[in-house]
């Protein structure tokens, strides 16, 4: 087993200061505010976002579907409704997006963003969600402008995230929206070397 550390940051936005446009979505997409028995679309957003990338090595849950759902559910009763979001296609998925989204439902959920309340009037973004067939289109762009609109207009000062720094678009993001880096840490990764060995 081989240990390795991967650069994660924390960063704010000082809401008290920012100037947050509302976001728009192109004419094939629309949104779905937070509620509590759609916390199965969430977990299947997050599933089928991270699992295959390095936020899934760093974090298992998300390569198990069983795990996000529990991980959704959990943290539901602490969910801003002005900052949790679902975005959805209104044009029909091909046979092969169908298999990838699992779509077995009218309704095809491609993005998803989920806010929590800290108190003292502090937020934080836990996750920003955009299935890999659907990036490229200014939705992860889209999600949080939605969310710190809500989370600002409901009277949050402050709201933080965390970013692993080799996801380089996700840091450009959120830095040209006005988030500074606060903290650093590393967080381990363990891989199974013994398969490649020949």
């Amino acid at each position: 087993m081989e240990i390795r550390y991967v650069k994660r940051m924390t960063m704010r936005l000082d809401l008290t200061v920012a100037r947050i446009d509302e976001a728009e979505l192109p004419s094939e997409f629309f949104w779905t505010s937070w509620k509590p028995r759609d916390y199965s679309y969430h977990a299947q957003i997050l599933h089928e976002s991270f699992r295959n990338d390095i936020d899934g090595a760093i974090f298992p849950t998300y390569g198990q579907y069983e795990a996000c759902s529990h991980l959704i559910e959990a943290s539901a009763s602490h969910y801003v409704s002005q900052g949790t979001w679902l975005i959805g296609t209104t044009r029909e998925a091909t046979q092969s997006e169908r298999a990838s989204l699992r779509i077995g439902r009218p309704v095809c959920y491609v993005a998803g963003i989920q806010s929590v309340d800290l108190k003292e009037r502090r937020a934080e973004i836990q996750n920003v969600s955009v299935h890999p067939l659907y990036r490229r289109r200014g939705l992860g762009r889209a999600l949080v402008l939605r969310a710190l609109f809500g989370l600002q207009r409901r009277g949050f000062r402050s709201v933080s995230l965390e970013a692993t720094a080799l996801n380089h678009s996700a840091v450009r993001l959120y830095t040209s929206l006005g988030f500074l880096p606060e903290t650093i840490r590393y967080k381990e990764i363990f891989f199974d070397v013994s398969s490649n060995r020949g």
